[in-house]
Parts: C-alpha cells; sequence; structure tokens
C-alpha cells in the first residue's frame, strides 16, 4: 500500500458515495488507475465494504448505551450461548470482549428506556449467564467517526 492508496482510503473513508472519477480527480489519478487500485484493496480486505451511516434521532432512537458485562460462568456453553444471543439482538450495535473488570462491552440503541429496560433485563439477564452488568446512559455524544486513523503514506 503507497501514498496513492493511502489518499484514496482517506477520501473513501470521508466519502464513500463519491465516484470512481471524482476520487481519481482528488488523488490525481485517471479514473481507470483509481478504479484498479480500489478494487485490488477490495480484494485483499482493506476495504470490507461501504454502507450508507444511518442518523439514530432521525429514525426515532432516543437512547444510546454502554454496557460491561461480566459472565457468571466461562464454560464454552455459557459464552457461545451468549455469543449467539447477543449477534442476534439488533439493538447491540457493537459487542466487543474486553480485558479487566468486565468481559464485554456492548453499545445498544434503543427507542427509549422502556425499551433499554426489557432489552436489559430479557434478553441479557434472563439466562443466568451474565454475573454482574452496567450501563452507562450517553448524555451527549462529543465525537464519534467510523474513520481509521490512516498511516502516513
Amino acid at each position: 500500500m503507497d501514498r496513492t492508496d493511502l489518499r484514496i482510503l482517506a477520501q473513501l473513508q470521508a466519502d464513500a458515495s463519491a465516484s470512481h472519477a471524482d476520487l481519481a480527480e482528488a488523488v490525481h489519478l485517471s479514473p481507470s488507475q483509481c478504479s484498479r487500485r480500489i478494487a485490488r484493496l477490495r480484494e485483499t480486505g482493506v476495504i470490507r465494504g461501504q454502507v450508507a451511516l444511518l442518523d439514530e434521532a432521525a429514525l426515532g432512537l432516543g437512547v444510546e448505551a454502554y454496557v460491561t458485562v461480566t459472565m457468571a460462568s466461562y464454560a464454552r456453553e455459557a459464552v457461545g450461548g451468549f455469543h449467539e444471543r447477543i449477534a442476534g439482538l439488533t439493538a447491540v450495535v457493537d459487542c466487543c470482549a474486553l480485558t479487566g473488570d468486565a468481559d464485554y462491552l456492548l453499545r445498544i440503541v434503543a427507542i427509549d428506556l422502556a425499551a433499554f429496560t426489557r432489552l436489559i433485563n430479557d434478553e441479557i439477564l434472563g439466562h443466568g449467564d451474565v454475573a454482574n452488568l452496567r450501563s452507562s446512559i450517553v448524555l451527549d455524544r462529543i465525537k464519534r467517526t467510523t474513520a481509521l486513523p490512516l498511516p502516513r503514506g
């Protein structure tokens, strides 16, 4: 990956809907060269996909929370069941295994506090595999980006 690839990636992170012609102009390549580079970045897995970023508030999703989970058991069946259950919950938009005091960090987006409470009680706590759960409701989002820091090429 060279400096031009990094410039293409920076442009795509800013606006993935830009045409290859517009990207090519921004990074000083021909459209065909730009298209070939983008295809190679996809083939090698550097570009995993393109998505539309939706606005939570515009969709009526008024609650965002971060939840730490500590498991009651680390038996393969318990952990596997938890993973499967969490993967099926559309309100859980991120789930990461952690080091430290908690085992998992979840980012949850819900319509309101009642929906958040139902999800926590029925879907996360209601199965006997979670020993402890702590939630923090987001009051104000200071920064959110999907752009990854790129190395200087």
